[in-house]
């Protein structure tokens, strides 16, 4: 049997209530010859049960149970699996317009790409999402052949998702989902992956719908766990320079970046740190470790982000109010 062109790689966690609806968008798309690599990661509710029912009827869905692990392990599981000469990824409540896999396959070989993305939208509820214009003329809007310095300097519209991109399977040689990051996984990844990369084509259309439920990530309370994966992150983005000692300033300004808007910026607009005082302390430590170590250097950010992260830092509540308003 010939191997798939595209292998669609997907993470499966109890996700009962979508994912039937989701399968099924991959299941239409007039793109045909892909494989769909389902990692069960010890889901415990019906989940099992959809996917062998696919599995059952389409062989072109392929079912890997495993304890769970988390969703780093999961999409790294399916890399092993996966066989097709080009990968995507497809979270488990997701929606996929019909032409997702067409368009990006057709972009990356028309400008023998070694990325193609798309863009997304976002919807809310636990109904189907009905795309608007079900009928795309594919179109490529640019194509970067500095990926790296068009996204990170010149802040070109590439989409830092992994469910946003078709990707040459090769770009995975030597490169995985980072274990210590099992929510935030797909940000250090695609900075290594477009730092690899020699040329990206981008398509602004929104090919995919992104979920909003009241599990997701972006909604849920920081938990301790979440905090550490923020340090974790920018130590592993600083990892990166041994390998590309040339964009040291840049990955040092990303760090920064990230380090400043996860642990000061995103916690301000949710919380107030004269009020949460164990999680603010864990923050504040995270922020002491990462300066000290070089992790995060204050001077990659602008005046007011370094005058936020002394008065974060000292505890001045006073003029962190006065500063986020």
């Amino acid at each position: 049997m010939a191997e798939p062109q595209i292998s669609v790689i997907i993470p499966v966690y109890n996700a009962e209530k979508y994912l039937q609806t989701t399968l099924q968008s991959l299941q239409k798309q007039t793109f045909k010859d892909f494989e769909a690599i389902c990692v069960d990661d010890g889901s415990s509710d019906a989940s099992p049960r959809i996917l062998a029912d696919f599995a059952a009827n389409d062989t072109r869905f392929k079912i890997h149970r495993q304890t769970n692990a988390g969703g780093s392990a999961a999409r790294n599981k399916g890399l092993e699996l996966a066989a097709g000469k080009y990968i995507a990824f497809l979270d488990n409540d997701d929606i996929l317009h019909p032409q997702y896999l067409e368009i990006l396959h057709q972009n990356i070989i028309a400008s023998d790409a070694d990325l193609s993305c798309c863009s997304y939208l976002r919807f809310a509820g636990e109904g189907v999402y009905e795309f608007a214009d079900t009928v795309l003329t594919p179109t490529i809007d640019f194509i970067s052949e500095q990926p790296f310095i068009d996204k990170f300097v010149r802040k070109k519209k590439i989409e830092m998702l992994m469910w946003t991109k078709l990707y040459r399977r090769e770009l995975f040689a030597n490169t995985r989902f980072a274990l210590d990051l099992p929510a935030i996984n797909d940000i250090l990844l695609n900075i290594e992956i477009l730092l690899k990369s020699k040329k990206v084509v981008v398509c602004r259309a929104p090919l995919i719908a992104y979920r909003i439920i009241e599990t997701s990530q972006t909604l849920k309370d920081l938990s301790f766990k979440r905090i550490e994966e923020f340090k974790n992150l920018c130590i592993d983005i600083n990892k990166l320079i041994a390998a590309y000692p040339k964009q040291r300033k840049i990955l040092q300004k990303i760090a920064a970046r990230y380090a400043y808007g996860m642990h000061i910026k995103e916690y301000l607009a949710r919380y107030n740190p004269a009020q949460d005082g164990e999680r603010y302390e864990m923050l504040r430590q995270n922020l002491t470790e990462l300066r000290q170590s070089g992790c995060l250097v204050p001077s990659m950010l602008n005046l007011r982000q370094r005058i936020t992260l002394w008065a974060f830092c000292r505890g001045r509540y006073t003029l962190l109010n006065l500063l986020k308003r």
